[in-house]
């Protein structure tokens, strides 16, 4: 019987508990938060709903509840405010972070952890480093959501289906983030080849401002509504389906470094293999050396905010 449980139950963990209920991932789901009415009420409102769709059983619970889970989301934390320091914010979800994970590698210690919270590569990297856990059991949201971002910006403005564009954003999941439009393709060509073949003309300068829209528009969303967090649900979803049913699937999750691009020692996204062990193997695929060096900025600005973080 698969189990998932959810330490959270704000925006992003409350959408994700009903998006993997609806896609009938698992058996159980625990729902776990600090605010125990919060959670209770975030598992009845779902439970209410499961007589209309596939059976799963979905409740609050403690960490204790939690034992045995194949997968742990980590949706909680201090989210950051303008005007603050990125280190207030960080040093507030480290301690978080020093207080739930023991607790979670005790009552699942043979189970998975997705870090979701941001910002998802440096928390990554410390749970990484407070679980213990072996290499590719910790990995992050990562990146994800952003490269389905740069596919859903691709496919309003070449009119074709977001699944016939496969692109990827790698690096830092923030202001840093990289795409790798080196490995980008539609119909299996560049996306230059791509406009060339159906004759639509592109301005020198699309590519990046089609970088600059997807790093901004989680901002965007955010002006208008608060919380992005279907959007993240759906990311949550793709990569909890890839573990539980071993899909073996390429997504560009955060997971820990180990000289690729010559970057070592700290978490970032690039396209990696995941199952049911986690990263199976992240890949190390051709890159510009514009890329490359852009991806290694990104790797030291974190590690410079991690060297600032107790935990």
């Amino acid at each position: 019987m698969r189990k998932i449980t959810i330490v959270g139950a704000g925006a992003v963990g409350a959408t994700a508990a009903f998006a993997i209920a609806e896609s009938a991932l698992a058996e159980e789901i625990v729902i776990v938060d600090i605010n125990r009415d919060r959670a209770d009420g975030t598992a009845w409102d779902i439970a209410h709903g499961i007589p209309l769709i596939r059976p799963v059983k979905v409740y609050e619970g403690s960490y204790k509840d939690s034992a045995e889970s194949d997968l742990t989301i980590i949706t909680v934390g201090v989210p950051e405010k303008v005007g603050e320091s990125r280190l207030v914010p960080l040093q507030k979800n480290a301690d978080i972070l020093s207080s739930i994970v023991p607790q979670i590698v005790k009552n699942s210690p043979d189970g998975l952890i997705l870090v979701v919270t941001n910002p998802v590569d440096i928390l990554t990297y410390i749970t990484s480093r407070i679980a213990g856990l072996p290499q590719g059991r910790v990995l992050g949201l990562g990146t994800v959501l952003d490269s389905s971002r740069l596919c859903c910006m691709l496919s309003r403005d070449f009119a074709v289906n977001g699944r016939s564009i496969q692109a990827y954003m790698i690096g830092e999941d923030g202001d840093s983030q990289v795409a790798a439009f080196s490995l980008a393709h539609i119909a299996g060509v560049s996306i230059e080849a791509y406009a060339a073949a159906v004759k639509k003309p592109l301005p020198k300068d699309y590519l990046e401002k089609i970088r600059a829209e997807v790093t901004e528009s989680a901002f965007d969303v955010w002006k208008k509504k608060g919380s992005n967090c279907y959007c993240v649900a759906d990311a949550i979803k793709t990569v909890a389906q890839a573990i539980l049913r071993d899909e073996r699937s390429i997504l560009p999750v955060s997971s820990l470094m180990t000289g690729q691009y010559g970057v070592e020692n700290i978490c970032l996204s690039l396209p990696s293999i995941v199952g049911n062990a986690g990263v199976i193997q992240t890949l190390e695929l051709p890159l510009t050396d514009r890329e490359k060096e852009l991806f290694q900025q990104s790797g030291k600005l974190l590690k410079d905010y991690v060297s600032q973080i107790r935990f």
